[in-house]
């Protein structure tokens, strides 16, 4: 019988990245960072909003409506790091738009046009939250 032949050890090496997977291993990290840092600015700008509220909380008279307008801004300054945008004008008239609009008091018919109440928030073309809207007040005849 022929001897053996005795198996040679194989040693497996671990294999080589692409330049274009180390490429895009890097840019991975990357993006990573860039979402941290853009979730860093978002949160001290909320903070700064939450700190206004306090502010505005305990506040009277213009102190208390300055404190009030800041926090708006610091509210509008978070929201647009997170990429979301504000729908409408407060008291502003619109058509009804049942995929934009939320009634604060139920109705048993939609009117055509609404006053807006509380604006909508969306991040792109998802709405994150309708439009809180209201009937529109008719003038008076005398």
């Amino acid at each position: 019988m022929p001897a053996a032949k005795a198996k040679k050890a194989r040693t497996t090496k671990p294999k080589k990245k692409s330049a274009a997977r180390k490429r895009a291993a890097s840019g991975v990290k990357l993006n990573d960072a860039l979402a941290a840092a853009a979730w860093a600015e978002a949160d001290r700008a909320l903070a700064e909003a939450l700190a206004l509220y306090d502010e505005a909380l305990q506040g009277e008279g213009g102190a208390r409506d300055l404190a009030l307008e800041m926090l708006g801004q610091s509210l509008t300054i978070a929201a647009r790091k997170r990429g979301l945008s504000r729908l409408g004008e407060l008291g502003g008239r619109e058509a009804f738009d049942p995929d934009r609009h939320e009634f604060i008091k139920p109705t048993k018919k939609p009117p055509k046009s609404v006053r807006i109440v509380a604006r909508g928030v969306a991040r792109g073309g998802e709405m994150l939250t309708k439009a809180r809207v209201g009937p529109v007040g008719r003038a008076k005849t005398r």
